[in-house]
């Protein structure tokens, strides 16, 4: 499998989740990061600010009122940090009071990465179209 070494703890290596509480963590910086943009991006395209007009891609129109525009994919974005937040926040609590062995706890660590993988790949493409 291309290892180096044997793990000079086989407990430490069976047990370990710190990859996937660091990815979270990053997931979540970002997501937080984006929410402030996308927030900023918001505020910025109302007409009291008027600084910026979003493109027709990154907006939706409104059946009231035809000329409005709705920031929707940046609302959905600044929203998506809230579901990272919860993620990492459900790992952490997953990991708190786990014995230093495997346990089947540990099965629980792969559904938030992946969920946070895929919140990813749909906000960033939107962020960099939309900045």
């Amino acid at each position: 499998m291309g290892f180096r070494s044997a793990s000079p703890n086989s407990l430490d290596a069976v047990s370990d989740r710190d990859f996937a509480a660091e990815y979270l963590f990053c997931a979540t910086l970002i997501g937080l990061h984006l929410s402030r943009i996308a927030e900023a991006l918001i505020l910025y395209s109302t007409r009291e600010f008027a600084f910026i007009e979003l493109d027709d891609a990154y907006s939706t129109g409104s059946s009231l009122m035809p000329q409005k525009k709705n920031p929707d994919p940046l609302e959905l974005t600044r929203a998506k940090s809230g579901k990272f937040i919860g993620l990492l926040a459900g790992l952490l609590a997953t990991l708190k009071a786990l014995p230093s062995a495997y346990d089947k706890d540990l099965q629980e660590d792969k559904l938030p990465v992946f969920e946070a993988a895929d919140a990813l790949e749909l906000v960033l493409p939107v962020m960099r179209g939309a900045w």
